[in-house]
């Protein structure tokens, strides 16, 4: 539990000084996750779904907790990360699956 709240930790660091070093940059990805996120005719909590999935096809360790971590604060339950998950392992084959392990290990130690 405490290796990924560290790792999160450590995203929202590195994030920190990277935005320190191109705040124009950052402030205007910050905006384009902000716009993409938020409630529409779609929850934001299935948006983080769909984000982590994204993330689980693409392998992005970091990708996983952050979405992973999205995705729990707006109320998204075990249940429902199984369901994008077993998605997950449908399209993606063997990586789909390893990466899914790894999505449901970190929503768990959040």
């Amino acid at each position: 539990m405490t290796d990924t709240k560290s790792s999160l930790l450590s995203l929202n660091t590195r994030f920190a000084a990277l935005h320190k070093t191109s705040p124009a940059s950052m402030s205007a990805f910050q905006s384009l996750m902000g716009e993409a996120s938020k409630a529409g005719k779609l929850s934001t909590g299935l948006k983080e779904l769909v984000a982590l999935a994204l993330a689980v096809a693409k392998g992005c360790d970091d990708c996983i907790i952050f979405h992973a971590s999205q995705a729990k604060s707006h109320g998204v339950g075990r249940e429902e990360l199984g369901e994008i998950l077993a998605v997950c392992i449908e399209m993606g084959g063997g990586p789909g699956a390893v990466y899914s392990a790894k999505a449901l290990e970190v929503f768990d130690n959040l």
